[in-house]
């Protein structure tokens, strides 16, 4: 199962996501078409006559027609679905939030109530829980993906929520990573150096630390000022029967310690994920 900026999808069997971004998945497979995914909230709820149209232009395929879905099977699903050959557009029931699923060249059999059956939405002004990869964990409300960087040894997502920042990092194999250092020294050299200002780390345990950082003496008086250096908390974890590294760190005002709690306590890897 995949959670994604609000989606919960099922992956079907010999697929893997290709891109994800804000609002957007696609999903890959060896000889099985191409799926990509564009959701999000809406100002107003979908109307077919109205909107159906533009998505299908925006899709490649405006000489296709839009028709509501009468399949037995999607008679379960908590939402209005419509589609086209290749396009398949869901308007949530309980809020106006609206995805377009659009296949590179018609699916087969079961690839469509796989992916529509497994549907649900949660809107930003809630807790999200997200599971993407090796890693899953939780955003508190009105936080909003600013990056998503997925490199070989490296995820980086950030959110943001006005002047807060919130940042997972996750790092692999630590047993590369940590050659010649051990973890607490290495944590406080990693994070200054990606950060261009001074960490300090206070040890937890061998594979565990605290990190912190003052703000800048201009961001007290002027903390709106852009360039400046947020006051910074968060934790290092090494996880050795995983060979990875875990990094959140929470930049600008304090998060209320129960908000900042739960962060920490979701942010894990998955143990089952198979690379």
């Amino acid at each position: 199962m995949l959670l994604w900026d609000g989606l919960q999808v099922e992956i079907p069997k010999g697929m893997e996501p290709a891109a994800l971004d804000r609002g957007f998945i696609r999903l890959i497979g060896s000889k099985m078409p191409t799926v990509s995914l564009r959701f999000g909230p809406e100002k107003r709820r979908f109307d077919p006559r109205r909107d159906g149209r533009r998505i299908l232009r925006a899709a490649g395929i405006a000489q296709e027609p839009l028709r509501k879905c009468d399949e037995t099977w999607t008679q379960q699903i908590p939402a209005d679905l419509y589609r086209s050959n290749r396009l398949w557009v869901v308007q949530f029931s309980e809020s106006r939030a609206v995805l377009a699923v659009l296949f590179s060249a018609p699916p087969p059999a079961g690839m469509t109530e796989t992916i529509l059956a497994s549907l649900a939405w949660t809107p930003a002004e809630a807790w999200r829980r997200w599971r993407c990869y090796d890693i899953t964990f939780d955003t508190p409300p009105e936080y909003l993906l600013k990056t998503a960087v997925f490199q070989p040894g490296r995820f980086l997502l950030k959110f943001t929520n006005g002047r807060s920042e919130l940042t997972f990092d996750r790092l692999a194999p630590a047993n590369v990573l940590l050659t010649g250092m051990t973890f607490i020294p290495w944590c406080e050299q990693y994070m200054s150096r990606n950060l261009d200002r001074t960490i300090e780390m206070h040890r937890g345990s061998n594979t565990e630390a605290d990190m912190g950082a003052r703000p800048s003496p201009l961001y007290r008086l002027l903390p709106w000022l852009p360039g400046q250096s947020p006051p910074l908390q968060g934790k290092a974890r090494h996880i050795p029967e995983e060979n990875k590294i875990l990094i959140l760190a929470e930049q600008g005002p304090p998060l209320p310690a129960e908000m900042s709690s739960r962060l920490h306590e979701k942010y894990a890897i998955i143990p089952s994920f198979k690379t």
